[in-house]
């Protein structure tokens, strides 16, 4: 491997970029490393069959069941926190004050990387504004309690992301040019995040139309004007950010798994 596994891998952008595939090729590509990674589908519903059929590695916690489980370990009781779960002021409060999930969530995956020292766990971030969301909720909810269990909690998560080459953000996007500017600007706003602790932050390009002729071995000076275009605009928004190949399979199990050896790079 090119560079030491991170402790936590964060994938995000704007939907339909390949957040979904890509986490999951890296989740196979740590796996094959003879690693320990688990995927978690974050604030989304799970593919379960999806990852049955790609035999991949799973941390299956969900919004709700992650409070249910923060609560019981504050209050030493399933039985009060199942309930409390099932209250329509405490779904309320989810509805209304979303970054609180974001934050029990993420407090719940550190939970699981501190208890198994080998473990490594791949965060599919269904869009780019949850990502940033869960980062500046923790900052917010330690501002408004001040002090107290939560504030705490808040702390040591800080802490543990801030430890020296424990996180990366990798932001997905396709190689147009709004795509890109608005990768380059929800860079800007994780590199600034008020958390604290530097997110790594990185971008990679999906869905390389160069890539694709490269790998045809079609010459550029044949193609129709306006793919001479299309190609001309991608290498100007491109430049030096890595790009993934292009994969032509009809399934996403395919796909994933044709991804699976490129992602070393991005390690």
């Amino acid at each position: 491997m090119s560079s030491p596994a991170k402790r936590l891998y964060i994938f995000t952008g704007k939907g339909g970029v390949g957040k979904t595939s890509l986490a999951m090729a890296m989740t196979k590509h740590l796996e094959h490393q003879g690693l320990k990674p688990k995927y978690n589908s974050f604030y989304q519903d799970p593919e379960r069959s999806l990852w049955k059929e790609l035999s991949l590695p799973v941390l299956d916690i969900e919004l709700f069941s992650s409070a249910e489980t923060y609560i019981a370990r504050k209050l030493k009781s399933t039985t009060i926190a199942s309930w409390i779960m099932k209250t329509h002021f405490f779904k309320s409060i989810f509805q209304m004050v979303p970054g609180l999930g974001h934050m029990i969530l993420l407090g719940n995956i550190i939970d699981e990387l501190e208890k198994d020292p080998e473990l490594i766990i791949v965060l599919d971030s269904p869009a780019s504004g949850h990502a940033l969301t869960m980062f500046e909720s923790s900052s917010n909810f330690k501002k408004i309690f001040r002090a107290g269990l939560i504030v705490k909690d808040i702390e040591r998560m800080h802490n543990f992301l801030a430890s020296p080459g424990f996180l990366k953000t990798i932001i997905v996007t396709l190689a147009t040019e709004l795509a890109m500017n608005e990768a380059k600007d929800l860079k800007v706003e994780l590199d600034h995040n008020s958390t604290g602790p530097d997110l790594n932050v990185g971008i990679i390009v999906n869905d390389s139309f160069l890539k694709y002729l490269k790998n045809n071995q079609i010459d550029e000076a044949d193609l129709p004007d306006f793919l001479a275009k299309k190609i001309s605009l991608e290498k100007e928004i491109i430049g030096t950010t890595p790009a993934l190949p292009h994969v032509d399979e009809n399934t996403q199990p395919e796909i994933i798994k044709k991804l699976t050896p490129f992602m070393s790079e991005f390690v």
